[in-house]
C-alpha cells in the first residue's frame, strides 16, 4: 500500500459517505512521523506531501528525475480556463533558495502561473525574498495570490493549504455520494 493509495481511498470515502467515521493507521499524524516518512522513504513521502494539498502526482507514480516537479494543481482562475499549480516537495533538512530558484524555473519552463514549495524545515530568509520577488497572480476579479508559495510540514499539520483561486474539482475523480436514506454505518464486528 503506498500512501498515494490511501489518499485515493480516503479522498472516495470521504466522497461517497459524507460525515463517515473511520481512522487510518500507518500515515503521518504529526511533524515528526511525517520527518521519520521522508526519511525512510523519499518517495512516499512525496506523495503523501503533494496529497495534504491535494495536488495530483506528477508523471503518475513514476520515481526518478521529474524536473523538479513532483505534483500539480489544476485550477481556474476565470471559471474556464485550466491553469495548473507545480508542487515541489523537500523532506530534507537543507534546504537552500537555490530550490526555490528551480520551482520557479519549472513554472517558466511548464508556463504554470503558480508554484507551491512544501519543505520539512522552515524556509530561510533568502528563500522567502526570492519567492516574493517572483511577484504576484492576478486573477479576472483582481485578485492576486503569491506565484510562489513556501508552505512547512507545520503549517500542513495546522490544515494551511496553497492559496489558489478556483482549485478544479474536475481534475480528481471523485467517488459517487451514496444514497444515506436510512443506512448507517455498520460495526466490523
Amino acid at each position: 500500500m503506498t500512501h498515494l493509495a490511501i489518499s485515493l481511498i480516503e479522498k472516495r470515502l470521504k466522497d461517497a459517505f459524507p460525515g463517515i467515521a473511520f481512522e487510518v493507521h500507518g500515515t503521518p499524524k504529526d511533524l515528526a512521523s511525517a520527518q521519520d516518512l521522508a526519511i525512510r522513504d523519499k518517495y512516499q513521502f512525496q506523495w503523501w506531501a503533494v496529497s495534504m494539498v491535494d495536488a495530483l502526482p506528477f508523471g503518475g507514480k513514476k520515481k526518478g528525475a521529474d524536473g523538479g516537479i513532483d505534483g500539480i494543481i489544476y485550477f481556474k482562475p476565470d471559471g474556464k480556463r485550466t491553469e495548473k499549480a507545480l508542487v515541489s516537495v523537500k523532506g530534507g533538512n537543507n534546504v537552500s533558495v537555490n530550490m526555490i530558484r528551480d520551482l520557479h524555473s519549472a513554472m517558466e519552463r511548464e508556463k504554470a502561473p503558480i508554484g507551491v514549495f512544501i519543505t520539512a524545515v522552515n524556509p530561510t530568509r533568502p528563500m522567502e525574498t526570492e519567492a516574493a520577488a517572483v511577484g504576484r497572480f492576478t486573477d479576472e476579479w483582481g485578485r492576486t495570490y503569491p506565484k510562489l508559495q513556501i508552505i512547512t510540514l507545520a503549517e500542513l499539520f495546522q490544515g494551511k493549504k496553497p492559496d489558489i483561486p478556483f482549485v478544479d474539482p474536475a481534475s480528481v475523480k471523485r467517488a459517487k455520494r451514496e444514497d444515506e436514506s436510512g443506512r448507517k454505518q455498520g460495526s466490523l464486528l
